[in-house]
């Protein structure tokens, strides 16, 4: 039987982890020549042409999940194409069924992050403003459906620490466990000095200035605070950038001494170029499951300080593509004087971060994905 694969993801773009993660597999599994189908709501990107793509509930596209009324529109959004996607896969039962989270049910859920870890992060941290957030509802009784009752035959987790959480939260048996890590478009992100240029010229960023660069939609969970933290305690010389859709103005308080140096970019679709203008990545983050925008930095050849949290401490190694730090504006403006304080262990910093990166191509990575649903589709005409 011919191997078919459909993908469940609510949008397909390249705006966002899960989104991206999804259209590059939809570009691999065309490549390898599997015949395969994406069911999604909102299309934002040019698809391979050897990927079907199947829209449901497509007036969802109308509804922002993004901005300042991102909460309202997502919890409208996710359980209504979660409904619809799973009604859909229904007419697929030949093929195998790898959901992003956007179904009930399926042969392999890819997850991503697991919420209910998230959220203690969160209680941990002393932060409740989640509970205003409606959305948080519906994926904790989503997730008890989909990941409690062990509705898929397989789940992967995108790091060794999701799939502990995995089995920590859900009781999820380690056999039904694989650990697949997210890849990287190695041609997309990677060095480009006229791009950088032009970012920098934009922003009216010196082209001496050491910039630093900070990319996340939740500001508060990512640490944006402690990396303005840093910038107050940094030389004159240095900026930061920040590309995101969160409201600036209370982090613009912040900047008590630097506020000439900081500079917000709001929501952008060109982000590779970004990280071409950028001498050095920030993430401060409490939670994360692998981080695709570390990843993008390391094959941009920009080395990342970063918590080690989630994913990230799985590829980010001290000395050798970055430092991890502590969500600490002491820390991260030590480590950032670190990176920049010899030029010649800068540059081993920037190949070692490119370095890393290539061992996460995305044709690598979507080959597992290809044994795995090849595995599970034979296993199947076996029962």
């Amino acid at each position: 039987m011919t191997l078919e694969i459909i993908q469940i993801v609510q949008e397909l773009s390249s705006v966002g982890g899960v989104e991206t993660v999804a259209l590059e597999l939809a570009g691999v599994f065309g490549r390898a020549g599997v015949q395969n189908t994406v069911i999604a709501s909102t299309v934002g990107s040019k698809v391979d042409d050897r990927t079907i793509v199947e829209r449901v509930a497509p007036w969802l596209a109308r509804v922002p999940t993004r901005g300042a009324l991102r909460h309202l529109g997502r919890a409208l959004v996710v359980p209504l194409f979660t409904l619809a996607a799973t009604r859909a896969a229904e007419r697929h039962r030949d093929a195998v069924v790898i959901s992003h989270g956007d179904s009930l049910y399926g042969d392999v859920l890819v997850v991503h992050a697991v919420n209910a870890e998230n959220l203690a992060e969160k209680r941990r941290a002393g932060s409740w403003r989640w509970l205003l957030n409606p959305t948080h509802l519906w994926v904790a009784m989503r997730d008890r459906i989909m990941i409690g009752g062990l509705r898929y035959r397989m789940f992967v987790a995108v790091s060794s620490r999701v799939a502990g959480e995995l089995q920590r939260h859900y009781g999820v048996p380690p056999a039904r466990i694989r650990v697949i890590p997210n890849g990287i478009d190695l041609a997309r992100f990677r060095p480009d000095p006229a791009a950088g240029a032009r970012i920098r010229a934009e922003f009216g960023i010196p082209a001496a200035a050491r910039l630093l660069l900070f990319i996340g939609h939740e500001f508060d969970r990512k640490g944006l605070a402690h990396a303005i933290g840093a910038l107050d305690r940094l030389d004159d010389d240095t900026w930061l950038l920040v590309v995101g859709s969160e409201n600036p103005a209370p982090y613009r308080r912040l900047a008590r001494r630097a506020g000439d140096r900081l500079v917000f970019a709001g929501a952008r679709h060109d982000v590779e170029a970004f990280y071409a203008a950028a001498d050095a990545f920030v993430f401060p983050t409490s939670y994360e499951t692998f981080s695709l925008v570390c990843m993008e930095a390391l094959a941009s050849e920009v080395p990342v300080l970063a918590t080690p949290v989630g994913g990230i401490e799985d590829y980010l190694a001290n000395g050798v593509n970055g430092f991890h730090i502590a969500p600490d504006a002491d820390d991260i403006a030590d480590k950032v004087r670190r990176v920049f304080a010899d030029p010649t262990a800068y540059a081993g910093l920037c190949r070692g971060a490119r370095a890393t990166a290539e061992r996460y191509g995305w044709d690598q990575i979507g080959t597992h994905y290809i044994a795995l649903a090849a595995e599970l589709r034979a296993s199947a005409a076996h029962a």
